[in-house]
């Protein structure tokens, strides 16, 4: 704890984030899951705050930039297609094209046969409203077209100084539309830290995509690692998915060391303590779900709370200086969440 009083935003009223905030802001309208209506809710508060520090994809620029600790007009890396035009031609990047015809779509996917393919929004996180290729799928006026590339899917976790060098802190294996945790194809449903077969590639890239886009604070790139091969996905110009399970793995405050970086004051990585695994399980159907007596059990909502197919239950994370043991724990745990659900 680091003495603040803390404000939080959430789309999920969770009994346990009182331990932790002094207030959770949730939007009065339960079916409204854009960022938008976060940014909505946290302005109402902007006035009674000192700093803001953003861990989501939201739109920086409706907050005073006085008040940021991070990051600021991240528009050149949240928006997926000028990411996509300023870095390709310095890394591998999936092939991507930025269309507002399904017709254009489809004539691409028949000319590459050989090739699969993903519908993407310019804008989004967590995996949200992506889907494979398909002339039935709704899309925006805008949308991407990406070439699917086959790999394990890795997060790198580093912090950026002012001048945007870094201090790499780890990667981590990312757990992305898991059936066994009720999720749709591409949606973050977790991660594993420290991803075991990490290379230098993935930590010199990051360096260079922290200097290239100005990076500051604690920051994330998503990659696509296929042997030799290091593709990057998106870039994440803010505390990452992944941070309970870098917190875990290598003991240390990732919020004060992100304060930290911002601000110029050194910042130590520690050595890597131990494995750690991060869950989230998905309403496989609606229903209710008593998560009370399930020890290491996260993002619980009230036991009356309904939810909605696809809707998240909750996070399991746990931690072992043996791998096996961490997965195995993990996985125990995920059948008592499903078990208790009614």
């Amino acid at each position: 704890m680091l003495g603040y009083t803390v404000y939080a935003t959430s789309f999920y009223d969770v009994t346990d984030a009182y331990e932790f905030v002094d207030k959770l802001l949730v939007p009065s309208d339960i079916n409204d899951f854009s960022l938008k209506s976060l940014e909505d809710i946290a302005l109402d508060y902007v006035d009674d705050v000192d700093y803001i520090i953003f861990t989501s994809d939201v739109d920086t620029t409706r907050f005073p930039k006085s008040k940021v600790i991070g990051n600021y007009n991240t528009d050149l890396v949240n928006n997926k297609f000028k990411l996509y035009k300023f870095l390709h031609k310095n890394f591998l990047l999936p092939k991507t094209y930025k269309l507002n015809d399904m017709d254009e779509a489809q004539e691409i996917v028949l000319n590459n046969p050989n090739k699969k393919y993903v519908i993407k929004p310019v804008y989004g996180t967590g995996g949200l409203n992506i889907h494979w290729f398909s002339r039935d799928v709704y899309v925006d006026d805008e949308f991407l077209l990406q070439e699917y590339v086959y790999g394990d899917s890795v997060s790198s976790s580093f912090l950026s100084y002012p001048n945007h060098e870094i201090e790499f802190i780890t990667s981590s294996e990312q757990i992305i539309g898991s059936k066994m945790l009720g999720a749709r194809d591409f949606t973050y449903c977790g991660n594993i830290t420290p991803y075991i077969n990490s290379s230098s590639k993935i930590k010199n890239i990051s360096a260079k995509i922290s200097r290239m886009c100005k990076l500051v604070g604690s920051n994330g790139i998503d990659f696509v690692v296929d042997n030799n091969k290091v593709y990057v996905l998106e870039v994440n110009p803010r505390i990452q998915g992944s941070f309970e399970c870098v917190e875990r793995s290598f003991n240390m405050n990732l919020a004060k060391a992100h304060m930290d970086i911002y601000n110029n004051i050194p910042v130590n990585i520690p050595k890597v303590k131990q494995f750690c695994v991060k869950l989230i399980a998905y309403a496989r159907n609606n229903g209710m779900c008593n998560l009370e007596n399930i020890p290491y059990v996260y993002d619980k909502s009230d036991c009356s709370y309904i939810f909605r197919k696809g809707e998240p239950i909750a996070t399991i994370i746990v931690s072992d200086r043996i791998l096996e043991n961490a997965m195995s724990k993990a996985e125990r745990i995920r059948k008592s969440v499903y078990n208790s659900f009614i």
